[in-house]
């Protein structure tokens, strides 16, 4: 069960997806690492040559740990990847346990894979609830993320987690800035090491309004801050499309090179040379020339050294978390499989062992809502947010589930604190808006829908929401231009040609009107919105023999208890 319950997105086609893969190496300057030329002159260390002198910026490794996140599945059908993304974070991992190269030690390696790789569970393994408790200054951490990834119109990049929404990819997708400032700000370790392998997705940029997005297709090196002394290693330049996940097959073979006692710096030339011969065979278009950003200074590290000192004793808030977090994940396999009953089982225990886990708690509040149990629910909704009260999608599920027990002004109050928190969450701010219509105040429903739009300019359905806003509101030029937009972006979407259709016969334009009902019931000819209001346009056209068509065809579709059956019969009885 995804960690973040959202509302269901229409279907689209797939579009092909294509990889990156980056190599982000944050934080102090003591870590040190080699210029970026491949001209440069490198002056390798030996293991055996670094020392544990505190003072020393070459200092050797006292822990290493590992997260590791893959994914090739996702909630949404439309990410699903061509590409074995959870294969390559399971290849790392093989790397990483061997005990001949990688050398780090089973415990020290968190491995999310699939449907565990929510966002969540991601941002976790950050927090105190792991590295944040477990690293010290002297440790080395690598995170390596393999999804799918796109450009969105903010100009950033974003990865895919499992449960991401792509009609709010702002809110529920990880921003690689966001993740790097998490790690720098929550992880002691002053050398760390982010492994980002990201395939291109086309129907996510499709959502995300790629029309704005001009030819920046993976992330620019140049736009990431990752503090004083890093390297960043992209497997192709910004404007090229990466295609395969040769850089990250050869990364790893090479980094597995002379019993993993390689530099991290030759395993990239290596992999960058076999890479570019890789895909050069694949023609012009598809040619990868992987590139390295640094600005660290002093001797390279070697990913396969071994640590000099183990953990010693583990916090017990980790332990805590450890113990319950494998209940939270037997309960987010239940609800895949649609067992809710064994996963609120799960997710109880998961609160009994740490009556603190926010994850655990939306996570049990969310399937609540599912089985209609919506006082408990929002109860369970109201603890995790005390926990942790800037998480702007938890407000938005609980106020989603305020409104079915009939508390609205509270659960208009916490979509505005679930805005504040997140100024591009367009769940909440959708949810702002259709509030604002049910109580016609058209005006700011008109503005949250701008701004919604502003970060989804090619979402039809909030091109047709903003119609019908504008249309209420008497901007009835304006609506009709939303409309047609919303109808050009879906033209199967009914309640665009619906929109447009009432819209035009606002503006007097009853030609056109019907034109857009006949369009609509292209779409669907047993709409009897569609057939009644178009009957209704024909009687004002003095158009007798159609109208009575479209009053038959009403009466045929729609159903026994529709009200409007009793006006039409009397209305077709006068035609004959």
């Amino acid at each position: 069960m995804p960690s973040r319950w959202i509302l269901p997105l229409p279907i689209s086609k797939n579009r092909i997806v294509s990889c990156l893969l980056l190599v982000i190496m944050i934080h102090s300057s003591q870590f040190a690492c080699a210029q970026s030329s491949s001209d440069s002159k490198f002056d390798w260390t030996k293991i055996q040559d670094l020392k544990s002198d505190a003072q020393s910026p070459n200092r050797a490794i006292g822990s290493k740990w590992m997260v590791i996140v893959g994914a090739s599945k996702y909630r949404e059908k439309r990410l699903e990847s061509p590409f074995s993304m959870d294969k390559s974070a399971e290849d790392l991992y093989e790397y990483a346990v061997d005990p001949a190269v990688g050398r780090f030690e089973k415990d020290h390696v968190r491995l999310l894979v699939n449907s565990n790789a929510t966002k969540q569970n991601i941002m976790t393994s950050f927090g105190n609830s792991w590295l944040g408790s477990l690293t010290g200054p002297d440790d080395l951490v690598v995170v390596f993320i393999s999804t799918l990834s796109f450009p969105t119109t903010d100009g950033k990049a974003y990865l895919c987690a499992y449960d991401c929404a792509l009609d709010n990819v702002y809110s529920t997708c990880l921003s690689m800035q966001d993740l790097m400032d998490s790690i720098k700000h929550n992880v002691k370790a002053k050398r760390i090491v982010l492994i980002l392998q990201a395939c291109y997705s086309g129907a996510a940029e499709l959502t995300a309004g790629s029309k704005s997005l001009g030819t920046t297709y993976n992330v620019d090196l140049d736009q990431l801050s990752a503090g004083e002394g890093y390297v960043i290693l992209s497997s192709s330049r910004p404007e090229q499309i990466t295609w395969s996940a040769s850089f990250s097959k050869n990364l790893i073979a090479a980094l597995r090179q002379n019993n993993g006692l390689v530099t991290l710096q030759e395993a990239f030339s290596k992999a960058r040379d076999a890479t570019e011969f890789d895909t050069a065979k694949e023609g012009a278009n598809r040619a990868q020339t992987p590139v390295m950003k640094s600005a660290w200074t002093g001797k390279p590290l070697i990913l396969g050294a071994p640590e000099t000192e183990r953990q010693k004793g583990v916090p017990p808030k980790v332990s805590r978390f450890l113990a319950a977090e494998s209940y939270y994940l037997k309960a987010n396999q239940s609800v895949i499989g649609g067992n809710l009953d064994d996963a609120i089982t799960n997710y109880e225990s998961a609160l009994k062992v740490d009556p603190e886990y926010v994850d655990a708690l939306c996570d049990y509040a969310s399937v609540l809502a599912l089985k209609r149990d919506f006082e408990k629910s929002a109860d369970l909704y109201s603890r995790a947010i005390k926990l942790s009260p800037a998480d702007s999608l938890s407000r938005t599920n609980y106020a989603r589930v305020l409104t079915k027990t009939g508390d609205k002004t509270k659960a208009r109050e916490e979509l505005n604190k679930a805005v504040l928190a997140d100024d591009k969450n367009r769940t909440a701010l959708v949810a702002l808006a259709n509030l604002d219509v049910q109580d016609a105040n058209y005006t700011e429903a008109i503005k949250h829908y701008q701004t919604a739009l502003a970060l989804y300019p090619s979402s039809a359905a909030l091109h047709d929401r903003l119609s019908y806003a504008l249309g209420r509101s008497g901007e009835i030029e304006s609506a009709i231009k939303q409309s047609e937009e919303a109808v050009r972006l879906d033209p199967l979407l009914m309640s665009a040609h619906l929109n447009l259709a009432a819209n035009r016969l606002l503006s007097g334009d009853q030609p056109g009107s019907a034109a857009a009902y006949r369009a609509a019931l292209r779409v669907d000819s047993n709409n009897a919105d569609a057939h009644y209001c178009l009957s209704h346009v024909l009687a004002s056209m003095g158009n007798a023999k159609e109208e009575s068509r479209e009053l038959q065809a009403f009466l045929q579709v729609s159903s026994p208890s529709d009200d409007r059956r009793t006006e039409a019969k009397k209305r077709l009885d006068s035609l004959r």
